[in-house]
């Protein structure tokens, strides 16, 4: 009698715990959470980059050094080489011509698109 009581309490355990198997995660790590819309987004990084104004470059021709210089609010930044600093992520320079710089931001993989932003070198 007592082994038949054994196998039924382990015969319940297993059912439970494969009951628990099937059911999914809550906070499956893997599984992307998207919360925030696609535009949401893009206006957050457009917010993100407007604050930052042109303030000067210099560039040497001979030593292929160029440096640009931007402010925000009593805050300098200087983007050396075209190596945009972290404040910036995910901006990066993609064009740099005499009147304007070039933004782009790409946005997560399931927008499927890209953010550009042109600063004007002449304010």
């Amino acid at each position: 009698m007592k082994r038949y009581i054994y196998q039924f309490i382990n015969l319940l355990i297993a059912i439970c715990f494969e009951l628990k198997a099937d059911m999914s995660l809550e906070r499956d790590p893997f599984q992307q959470n998207y919360s925030v819309s696609c535009s949401e987004q893009t206006a957050l990084l457009l917010e993100q980059i407007k604050v930052w104004h042109f303030r000067g470059s210099m560039n040497q021709i001979d030593q292929n050094y160029q440096q640009i210089w931007l402010t925000s609010e009593n805050q300098w930044l200087a983007i050396t080489d075209d190596v945009v600093p972290n404040v910036l992520f995910p901006w990066r320079l993609q064009s740099l011509l005499n009147d304007k710089i070039t933004w782009q931001a790409d946005l997560p993989d399931y927008c499927h698109s890209t953010v550009s932003w042109t600063m004007s070198l002449n304010e």
